[in-house]
């Protein structure tokens, strides 16, 4: 008989111990399901948020679009100089003009708010006011759009302004309203967008199972409140440079701003119709899982 061996003693696996009780193991078997993570609630609420000011930078970027701008800005250089009123004065001038002999190919408007902006000889000729008009406001546009209030002043001469002056926020706006604006929104715009993807990510890995639909629905839904909370801010201002002045001016970028609020709310209604949509049915089919596992539970 050979002497017992350590080894045989630490190393042979016990043998199973049996209780008597069915549910012994059931311990064992919680302990060895995974836990939950943690941090969903807070990536949920980031996620909100994000898609909030996603679409508020999606409406600016749409806003500043030249199909946008263009318009507004025609709007503006008409109220600001009184196109029509200085084309009935002018009328007359230009014709004579356009129908002399020595006329050149593009005559200049007398008094029109944009200098260097130029009326064909045709056009004088044989166009009404409403053509003339038309075709000044949009070359003095595109020429806002792409120059920025330089574009009011003649060629080598700066504008000066006061800080709380009609000029003042004539150059704010039209800061705005530019390609170089318009490319800055678009880029936030994307960056966020990518950003509300990859929170959706982890959202949807912080969850389990049918709660993943839950809190990417309440992620969506609760950016669809930010972003109609953040346009009906919008709505206030606009309604404030309302009737604040009469100024045709300030109408102008009350309208604007009324454009700019009523984009993301819009928006805002499709994505909280879609957030709906994804976390009602999930959270029917949570609480019936629920239900289930208490009913197993209590048998």
């Amino acid at each position: 008989m050979r002497p017992i061996d350590p080894r045989d003693v630490f190393f042979t696996p016990p043998a199973p111990v049996y209780t008597g009780i069915e549910d012994y193991d059931a311990p064992r078997r919680w302990a060895e399901e995974p836990r939950r993570p943690r941090g969903a609630r807070r990536a949920v609420m980031l996620f909100a948020l994000v898609c909030g000011v996603w679409l508020l930078a999606l409406a600016a970027s749409q806003a500043t679009s030249a199909t946008v701008a263009v318009p507004f800005l025609e709007r503006t250089i008409s109220a600001l100089g009184n196109v029509p009123e200085l084309l009935r004065l002018r009328e007359r001038q230009i014709r004579d003009a356009a129908n002399h002999p020595d006329a050149k190919a593009t005559l200049e408007l007398p008094g029109f708010p944009i200098p260097g902006v130029m009326l064909a000889r045709e056009l004088a000729q044989q166009g009404s006011l409403d053509d003339w008009r038309a075709a000044l406001l949009h070359d003095g546009a595109v020429a806002v759009y792409e120059r920025g209030p330089a574009a009011f002043a003649p060629q080598g001469v700066e504008i000066t302004s006061g800080l709380f002056s009609t000029s003042a926020w004539l150059k704010a706006v039209m800061g705005l309203m530019s390609p170089r604006a318009h490319f800055a929104a678009w880029v936030t715009s994307c960056v966020l967008g990518l950003g509300a993807a990859a929170l959706a990510m982890l959202v949807w890995r912080r969850a389990e199972g049918a709660r993943r639909f839950v809190a990417i629905g309440l992620g969506l839904l609760g950016g669809a409140l930010v972003a109609t909370a953040l346009g009906l801010v919008g709505l206030l201002l606009a309604w404030l440079l309302g009737i604040s002045t009469g100024s045709p001016f300030v109408d102008e970028i009350g309208g604007l701003i009324l454009a700019i609020a009523w984009t993301p709310m819009v928006e805002a209604l499709c994505l909280g119709a879609a957030g709906l949509a994804i976390a009602l049915p999930a959270t029917v089919v949570v609480w019936m899982t629920h239900a289930e596992d208490d009913a197993d539970f209590e048998a």
